[in-house]
């Protein structure tokens, strides 16, 4: 069963100017020498939730970065995860994920298919869950990608089947701002790796826009970039990098000016000293430098999924990470990082951290069905609302009688 929740209204934070729109309720971020400040849990659709308040401010040369409460966006007895967020024409956000129905759901289920829900960020508030594919057959799972300059919207994902062996990667996309969607859609960079006999292009980053070569990007786990000129083109493919001195998986690209790309990538040896790696393209994608350690995130722990997006007004780089496995669970969370794209070409350690969120389950008042008993589960995604405010959507995670539980949260940031 579907359990969007209603938004809280009246939860205590720290109060603030509110630049832009006057719903956010904005408050200041936390940073690792303030503490936590935690508000009363409230019982909403026969689920108990926990809205958090964190109170400090980040300031610096860069500005000052607020954020909102955090909000639930799906709480249920269904598996939450993977997905990106796609802005729409009309000032809504449309946040498209997998999801796999029931309390047996779980991490690696078979049953997952891709849904959506709709922000308005005027009325602070999410609608309905709607499904955009289901295979009936397979998994429909790893979804990413974006939105084109002209509102297609674009989901790449795979079919796993229930051997556990991927029947094949596809893209489907929308003309109508998610109102109807194509069949299954292939293509030479989309295609099942054991048929191409090249590892296809999957992912958990989104789809960016490169103005110098008018092309849309996608960079993929397996090493690889494509690219397309409208979103459904994608007709070729170029290896990224052949290093194998990391366990490169998972990644996410920006362009950020001057015929650059840069991505940050996660090293998939998952113990403290292996941060995302970092390599960048000087000639839009043909050439790239080899993996650099960053400073994502703090203190040298792992870095999970990464995010990545330009802020093209203000030449600002933003990064988004969450931690995981090097830490106590009670200690993981996300991080926002921001960077002057000319500060952190060739210099990967150069990453301003602007926000520490530690783990929502981590608080002395959660939930007793949502136990801290599993690591953060992290896989952020980030849009622009907004000059300068920005949307992000996180999940968290538990073991509830025996599978994994996974619910959506949100929060939006303000950089002045």
């Amino acid at each position: 069963m579907f359990c969007p929740i209603p938004i809280a209204e009246g939860s205590p934070s720290i109060q603030t100017r509110c630049v832009g729109r006057p719903q956010a309720n904005w408050s200041y971020p936390m940073t690792k020498q303030t503490p936590l400040i935690t508000v009363t849990p409230r019982v909403l659709a026969g689920v108990l939730l926990l809205a958090l308040s964190q109170s400090a401010v980040a300031a610096n040369e860069e500005g000052t970065l607020r954020t909102t409460e955090i909000k639930p966006v799906l709480f249920s007895d269904d598996h939450t995860s993977e997905g990106f967020l796609a802005p729409l024409a009309d000032g809504r956000i449309m946040l498209i994920f997998r999801l796999d129905p029931g309390i047996q759901g779980d991490h690696t289920g078979t049953n997952g298919h891709i849904v959506r829900m709709t922000y308005d960020p005027e009325a602070d508030r999410w609608g309905q869950v709607e499904t955009v594919y289901n295979s009936d057959q397979y998994d429909d799972r790893n979804v990413h990608g974006g939105v084109t300059r002209d509102g297609r919207i674009v989901v790449f994902f795979r079919h796993l089947a229930k051997d556990g062996k991927t029947e094949g990667r596809y893209f489907i996309y929308s003309d109508d701002s998610g109102k109807t969607w194509t069949e299954p859609q292939v293509s030479e960079a989309w295609t099942d790796p054991q048929q191409s006999g090249i590892p296809g292009v999957w992912s958990t980053g989104q789809m960016f826009y490169n103005p110098d070569i008018e092309r849309y990007m996608m960079l993929g786990c397996r090493r690889y970039i494509t690219s397309s000129p409208d979103g459904v083109s994608w007709d070729n493919r170029r290896l990224v990098t052949d290093n194998r001195k990391y366990a490169l998986t998972e990644i996410a690209g920006a362009w950020c000016g001057n015929d650059r790309m840069l991505a940050l990538i996660r090293d998939d040896r998952r113990e403290q000293g292996h941060p995302l790696l970092q390599i960048e393209s000087h000639d839009n994608g043909k050439t790239w430098t080899e993996p650099e350690p960053t400073n994502i995130p703090p203190d040298q722990h792992w870095g999970a999924a990464p995010q990545l997006i330009y802020d093209h007004d203000r030449d600002l780089l933003i990064a988004l990470n969450s931690t995981r496995y090097s830490l106590p669970n009670d200690q993981q969370g996300l991080q926002i990082y921001t960077a002057d794209p000319d500060d952190v070409v060739g210099k990967s350690q150069n990453w301003t951290q602007r926000y520490d969120l530690r783990r929502p389950w981590a608080v002395e008042e959660f939930e007793p069905k949502r136990r801290l008993n599993m690591n953060f589960y992290g896989y952020p995604t980030i849009a622009q609302i907004g000059d300068g405010e920005y949307l992000v959507v996180f999940t968290e995670r538990a073991r509830i009688d025996g599978h994994e539980q996974a619910d959506l949260l949100y929060f939006r940031f303000n950089l002045h």
